[in-house]
């Protein structure tokens, strides 16, 4: 079973459709997923209710593959020749001066 850590961003309420929204983020081995959650509700519910049920909105949008997410992949090692070409023109003339770059 994949474990992952669970955040909910700032909490809105929009008053046209009467619920509350926020962008819950999902921490995973894989990267972070981002899914926009909404839970129906008065502004006078118990925020502890509105959190679970937008947690529970957002679990529910995750599984939906015809929903709409943001994923972004877990950093990535980068080796240092490719590293090296990112650097600026006269940094890799210097490396390349005094020794330091791979031939």
């Amino acid at each position: 079973m994949q474990t992952s850590r669970t955040q909910i961003g700032d909490v809105t309420y929009n008053a046209v459709t009467q619920s509350f929204e926020a962008l819950v983020t999902f921490h995973t081995q894989a990267g972070r997923i981002r899914v926009a959650a909404q839970y129906e509700a008065s502004l006078a519910e118990d925020f502890e209710l509105v959190t679970e049920g937008l947690w529970q909105d957002a679990l529910n949008r995750r599984q939906d593959p015809n929903a709409l997410h943001a994923r972004l992949e877990a950093h990535r090692v980068v080796s240092r020749r490719r590293a090296q070409r990112s650097l600026p023109p006269l940094q890799r003339w210097f490396d390349v001066l005094i020794g330091s770059d791979a031939a």
